[in-house]
């Protein structure tokens, strides 16, 4: 396969909702529109007598049609029904019925009662997204398409997705991990002409990152979706990437900040009306949930928004309106777990905040202001921690999954990394016997003296006993490894010590009193003491080597540091542009 067969797409085959995305004539991954004009179409079909309803048209079958409406089935593929947790059975659509031990659906098509497996409508909701994808190309054939599934998917759920897709006609190229959805579309994994990775996080705008942190970032990355919240912890290394944390939670996602809008409005229509909402009036409650999920979806692009139900109960109509505060208030605990998922997450990776570069925002309810400001409070303003936003967060996975896409079939048939590419299989296991590689356990670096001027103020609580640790090899760097750094050499300086060694990630804690109060301010709350966190580094006191480097007359010292699989490790250090090496090491040799 070739691009010269077709054009190539990414799905995101979320359980609430789904997308594809293609790469446009300008070379860049836009989600496609399907024929209503809809990006986000909803994981759900419906059947009314012979009529067929899909994604959103299917949900206003919620309110009058809700036994033959299914949705939440994608998560139940591959799965067996006796394995089902009891959160999992429950919904307000129709039910999942036990057929031999697989999750189903009993539904009444054309009059006829049908009983259809999850695998069944995962199939037709696939041609769904095949169909709008072959309607927008208009007519160029589809080669193929790169999906992405939440890592606590299981292999046969992820055999189970192929099948499906090709039951659809769809080939499948890759399923990768959501994650790395998110890290393709910000375009942290593509290097430049030059080899070089991104220097900003939201492409070409925004603050660049730190000189030292171009190469080697520790990123999170937040999917927030419909029905679950996935953070996983992802230490990026030069373009190669490993999970160092997951954190799955099935309790949290965009219908929690439904069920807190429906509460809210279901309050104010009784205060309104003096008539409560009956516990059985499932039409009521389903024509205001599927109303609050659009004010929730306004309230992400605005500062207020309204809810306007006709006949929501006994024939009277509500109308009611939220502003961004409000739904931050209500909302608070939905956020505050989210936060705290989050935290676990980084702790498991056996890092702090501050020890965290960049966090990535992905699923629909990331694009809350809310969920942003709650995630802001767990880093420091000074930690230059990145909490990048830009690409709509309901469309970084397609997007990322079509770029993937895009990056396969450019690779020439004949070259390795396309043989590489395509021995690969999706399942988990297999791949992971297949890209794992060694890595470092510890950082390698240089230990320099304190630096002088502008820059002593910047690094003055990273220094131990007066000295920095600059590191050059992180720890998580697959191996082999090459790093290179160059500085100024001390003006009339007749030679340079380089000394070499390993470190361990510290966390410094500084503890600011707050400024007493004024005898104008007795009746005002005492300030409690703030704690300023600081990552840095405490080098051996053991080094691993120390390389005396003639510098007589010379401006800089490059120093080269590579890192083998077994452990090795060869220090070169060439002064100014000189190609010879003026002085080396080998450790571990």
């Amino acid at each position: 396969m070739s691009q010269d067969e077709g054009a190539v797409i990414g799905i995101n085959l979320g359980n609430t909702y789904g997308s594809i995305a293609c790469i446009n004539q300008h070379g860049r991954a836009d989600v496609i529109a399907n024929e209503n004009g809809e990006r986000q179409i909803a994981t759900r079909i419906s059947f009314n007598g012979d009529q067929v309803y899909t994604g959103n048209e299917a949900t206003p079958q919620l309110v009058r049609n809700a036994h033959n409406t299914i949705d939440g089935f994608v998560n139940l593929v591959g799965r067996k029904y006796s394995d089902l947790q009891p959160e999992e059975l429950k919904r307000k659509s129709a039910q999942v019925i036990d057929v031999n031990d697989t999750p189903s659906f009993r539904v009444e098509i054309d009059g006829k009662e049908t009983v259809l497996s999850a695998h069944d409508v995962l199939v037709r909701f696939i041609g769904v997204l095949y169909g709008a994808a072959k309607d927008f190309l208009s007519g160029v054939p589809i080669a193929g398409a790169v999906l992405s599934v939440p890592i606590w998917w299981a292999d046969a759920q992820i055999k189970a997705l192929e099948t499906a897709a090709a039951d659809a006609g769809l080939r499948v190229l890759q399923v990768i991990p959501v994650a790395a959805s998110a890290l393709v579309a910000y375009g942290l994994t593509q290097p430049g002409a030059r080899g070089e990775l991104p220097s900003h996080p939201d492409g070409d705008q925004g603050k660049p990152y730190a000189p030292e942190k171009t190469l080697d970032r520790n990123v999170v990355v937040v999917d927030f979706g419909g029905s679950s919240l996935d953070v996983t912890v992802v230490a990026c290394r030069a373009g190669l990437y490993s999970v160092l944390s997951y954190v799955h939670d099935k309790t949290i996602g965009g219908r929690s900040l439904d069920d807190v809008l429906v509460d809210y409005f279901a309050k104010e229509f009784t205060k309104k009306s003096k008539v409560t909402i009956g516990e059985g009036d499932a039409r009521a409650w389903a024509k205001l949930r599927n109303e609050a999920e659009v004010t929730k979806r306004s309230l992400s692009a605005s500062n207020s928004a309204q809810c306007s139900v006709e006949s929501l109960a006994e024939g009277i109509d509500f109308s009611g309106n939220v502003n961004r505060t409000r739904f931050n208030l209500l909302a608070g605990n939905v956020y505050q777990r989210a936060s705290a998922n989050v935290t676990e997450a980084i702790q498991q990776a056996k890092l702090d905040a501050c020890q965290i570069d960049e966090v990535l925002l992905a699923g629909g309810s990331a694009r809350l202001p809310g969920l942003v400001d709650q995630l802001s409070f767990l880093f420091a303003e000074d930690s230059d921690t990145h909490i990048t936003g830009s690409i709509d967060s309901d469309q970084v996975i397609a997007r990322g999954n079509a770029v993937y896409a895009h990056t396969i079939v450019h690779v020439p048939k004949e070259a390795e990394e396309r043989k590489f590419i395509e021995s690969l299989a999706n399942t988990r296991r297999e791949n992971i016997d297949a890209l794992s590689v060694p890595a470092t356990a510890r950082p390698v670096g240089l230990v320099l003296d304190a630096p002088q001027g502008a820059d002593a103020e910047r690094v003055e609580k990273q220094l131990v006993d007066g000295q920095l640790f600059v590191p050059l090899v992180y720890a998580n760097t697959p191996v082999p490894a090459r790093r290179a750094l160059r500085f100024p050499v001390a003006e009339g300086a007749a030679s340079t010590l380089l000394r070499i060694a390993e470190a361990t990630p510290e966390v410094r804690v500084d503890t600011i009193q707050p400024e007493p109060l004024d005898d104008e301010d007795e009746d005002d709350e005492p300030l409690e003491p703030e704690e300023v966190k600081t990552a840095y580094f405490k080098p051996d006191a053991q080094r691993l080597a120390e390389l005396v480097v003639p510098t007589s007359g010379a401006k800089a010292v490059t120093v080269e540091l590579i890192v083998l699989s077994g452990g090795q490790i060869t220090v070169e250090a060439k002064v100014d542009d000189a190609a010879e090496v003026a002085a080396s090491a080998k450790i571990g040799a």
